[in-house]
C-alpha cells in the first residue's frame, strides 16, 4: 500500500508529547507515518514494524532528513520484541473483516485482518506501551465500533476525531486515541480525583469511564480538489516537507 489519505491523517493527527521519546509504527509500510512522526519529534526515536518486507521504508528513511533516528524491523507484531515499552503506538492497520479477499496477496495482507486481528492488535498494544503512553489509530467507522468492543475494559479512549470526505458526506474514517484502561496518566480533567497519575495504585473502576474528546474534520469542501483549512492547517507540514 502506497501513501494515503489515511497514513497522513494518522501521522498528523497523533498526539505527540514532549516527554515522548520512543515511537513505535504497527504495520509501518512504506515509512509513512513513521516519518511523519520523526519529524514532529525531534528528540524521538521511531521504530516501525511490518510483516512484509520493509525494504521501500528504509529507503525512504535513508533519504529523509531524519535517517538516524527512525528503524524498521521485516516481523509480525505479535512476536515484536524491544528491551523497553514505547510512549507513543500508531497504527494504520488492515481492517477488512468480513468483506472478500483480494486475489493479490500482498492488498490483502494490507487491507484486511487476516494476519492482525484487532485481538491481536490490542495485545500487542498492551504489551508494548508504557504506563502513561498513547496508542492512536485510524480506522473506518464500522470497524471502529468492533475495535472499540474488542479494547473494552482494556483500553480507554481518551480522543476521537471523525472524518467526513466532504460535508454533505457521512463520516468514512475514526481517528481515536487511546491508554492503558488500568492506567489513565494523563485523562481528562473531569476523572476521579481518587485516580493515580503515576500508576502506582491502581485507579478506581469509574476512572475508565471518564467522557472522551471528541470532535469532527472535513477533508474537503466539496468543490474539486478543493481542501477545507482546517484539513490544511492539520497536515501542512506533510505537504511542506514531502
Amino acid at each position: 500500500m502506497k501513501v494515503g489519505t489515511d497514513g497522513v491523517l494518522l501521522g498528523a493527527w497523533a498526539a505527540v508529547r514532549p516527554q515522548d521519546r520512543r515511537m513505535l509504527d504497527i504495520g509501518t509500510g512504506t515509512g509513512l507515518i513513521a516519518l511523519m512522526l520523526a519529524q514532529r519529534a525531534p528528540e524521538a526515536h521511531v521504530t516501525g514494524v511490518d510483516i512484509d518486507d520493509v525494504g521501500q521504508a528504509r529507503e525512504n528513511a535513508a533519504a529523509s532528513p531524519w535517517s538516524g533516528r527512525v528503524a524498521f524491523a521485516q516481523c509480525p507484531v505479535q512476536e515484536f520484541e524491544t528491551p523497553e515499552p514505547f510512549d507513543l503506538i500508531v497504527s494504520n492497520p488492515p481492517f477488512f473483516v468480513d468483506s472478500l479477499t483480494c486475489p493479490d496477496g500482498g492488498r490483502t495482507a494490507a487491507r484486511h485482518a487476516v494476519h492482525l486481528p484487532f485481538g491481536d492488535l490490542r495485545d500487542a498494544v498492551l504489551r508494548l506501551l508504557a504506563p502513561g503512553g498513547r496508542f492512536a489509530v485510524i480506522l473506518p467507522m464500522a470497524e471502529a465500533e468492533r475495535f472499540l468492543a474488542v479494547c473494552a475494559g482494556r483500553l480507554a479512549l481518551v480522543r476521537r476525531t471523525d472524518v467526513r470526505t466532504t460535508p454533505r458526506r457521512p463520516a468514512k474514517r475514526a481517528l481515536m486515541e487511546f491508554v492503558r484502561a488500568d492506567c489513565p496518566a494523563d485523562r481528562p480533567a473531569d476523572r476521579s480525583a481518587d485516580c493515580s497519575a503515576d500508576c502506582s495504585v491502581a485507579p478506581p473502576a469509574d476512572c475508565s469511564a471518564a467522557v472522551p474528546e471528541v470532535s469532527e474534520l472535513v477533508v474537503g469542501t466539496g468543490e474539486h480538489e478543493c481542501y477545507t483549512p482546517e484539513y490544511r492547517a492539520l497536515t501542512r507540514d506533510f505537504y511542506l516537507k514531502f
